[in-house]
């Protein structure tokens, strides 16, 4: 979820450092990511290349500011590491400097403005991933070091006008909520007003300074002159104590305040409609080593997120998604009867997933078909559900259970106890 805390003129968004530890029937891993509440896993599109990620089918989310897995990141003395993920948005580092909220939850501005389209850059990703397989499965070939890169970014993220106004809404009243939790704000208020008397008086003592043409008088108004700049530095001083002391003790009382955390919840709701697209390339490395590098697999895929909200109430909080994917990849794959002689073929995926939330829990199944233009008898399917629970913030128990592409219909299994922690800043207005 995002998490805010705030200064004056900013929101901060907190991202998630996950610390994962992850089981699969194929692999043995173990992971540590950063990520926010929408991408707790690892479903980079360097992993879902390689048909290892939890979910092959990712519902279109706000990614990462930064996010690295590492898992058993050890290269025995190889010159490529294995196993680990790291990715990167872009945004969190060359944000334009008006860079609002409004324009980051593709909610309508002030001014009424659309930010339908604004996820193209804001949410853009580019991710790096590398697993080593010391077992035949599925496209994945024994005693190999998979690297992948990949790209993504949301196209789409639309709001209808009950959204809109309900998210600007939480947005006003989490603002006006901040000015009631501020520590010492009545006293930073009554410094501000004295601090405003002092300027107008300065600048009245400089011009009557400047228009004096008595020596006497002029030496008693720039007496009086200096007193008062000496004044407003001390009274500058005590606003600076209060202003560096109010994020700390701010941050205690949101997380105290009930009315906080509703409107935070309200700002987590998700739009009616989300369309991501991605990109990944990945080379493979027999025995971990250069020497016999070979192309593996490219995909590029559109991912289409449908949330039906099934109620309107703040206590219940449920959701349904209806996701949709597809796929185009050109796959290298190992001709049959052969053990190291591969030819590329194009293959098309097509697939669902429907994902119910309630709350902190969240129930999901996908299923994928995959078809090879050339090789019917490589088609295979993916099937497999998955379920979730966030225990607190930043805290989540994950498992999933089906079976992976493959003709063998490999097992897949996962478990997952992710963690995390860490903050970026978006203006209010």
């Amino acid at each position: 979820m995002y998490s805010y805390s705030t200064t004056k003129n900013s929101i901060t968004m907190k991202n998630i450092l996950i610390i994962t530890a992850v089981i699969w029937s194929t692999f043995s891993l173990k992971a540590q990511n950063i990520e926010l509440k929408d991408l707790k896993n690892l479903n980079t599109p360097g992993f879902q290349i390689l048909d290892i990620a939890p979910g092959t089918i990712d519902r279109p989310a706000n990614p990462k500011a930064f996010a690295a897995s590492v898992m058993s990141l050890t290269n025995n003395g190889t010159a490529i590491p294995k196993n680990f993920a790291l990715e990167v948005t872009p945004y969190w580092y060359f944000k334009p400097k008006n860079a609002t909220v409004f324009q980051y939850l593709n909610i309508k501005d002030e001014a009424g403005k659309s930010n339908t389209f604004t996820g193209i850059f804001n949410k853009m990703s580019i991710s790096l991933a590398s697993v080593f397989n010391d077992s035949t499965s599925g496209s994945l070939i024994k005693n190999t070091n998979y690297i992948a890169f990949g790209l993504k970014t949301n196209l789409i993220t639309y709001r209808n006008e009950k959204q809109n106004q309900k998210l600007k809404n939480a947005l006003a009243n989490f603002s006006k909520r901040i000015s009631d939790l501020r520590p010492h704000q009545n006293d930073a208020d009554a410094l501000e007003i004295e601090l405003n008397r002092i300027d107008n008086k300065i600048r009245a003592l400089y011009t009557k300074l400047k228009d004096e043409t008595d020596n006497a008088a002029k030496d008693s108004i720039n007496t009086e002159y200096q007193n008062a700049i000496a004044s407003r530095a001390l009274l500058q001083k005590k606003i600076d104590d209060f202003e560096n002391q109010a994020p700390d003790l701010l941050e205690e009382n949101i997380k105290k305040d009930t009315l906080i955390q509703n409107y935070l919840k309200e700002l987590d709701d998700l739009p009616l409609l989300q369309v991501d697209v991605a990109f990944a390339y990945s080379e493979a490395f027999p025995d971990n080593t250069t020497k016999d590098k070979r192309f593996n697999r490219s995909g590029l895929w559109m991912t289409a997120a449908l949330n039906a909200f099934s109620v309107d109430k703040a206590e219940l909080n449920d959701n349904l998604a209806f996701i949709l994917c597809t796929r185009f990849i050109n796959d290298n794959v190992l001709k049959e009867g052969s053990l190291d002689v591969f030819k590329k073929e194009n293959a098309f995926d097509l697939g669902f997933k429907l994902e119910y939330s309630i709350k902190d829990l969240s129930i999901s199944y996908e299923y994928i078909k995959r078809d090879y233009s050339d090789k019917s008898n490589l088609n295979s399917e993916r099937k497999v559900g998955a379920i979730q629970y966030k225990i607190s913030d930043g805290l989540y128990v994950t498992g999933a259970y089906g079976t992976n592409f493959g003709i063998d219909k490999n097992l897949f299994t996962l478990f997952g106890i992710n963690y995390g922690f860490g903050k970026s800043s978006l203006k209010t207005n």
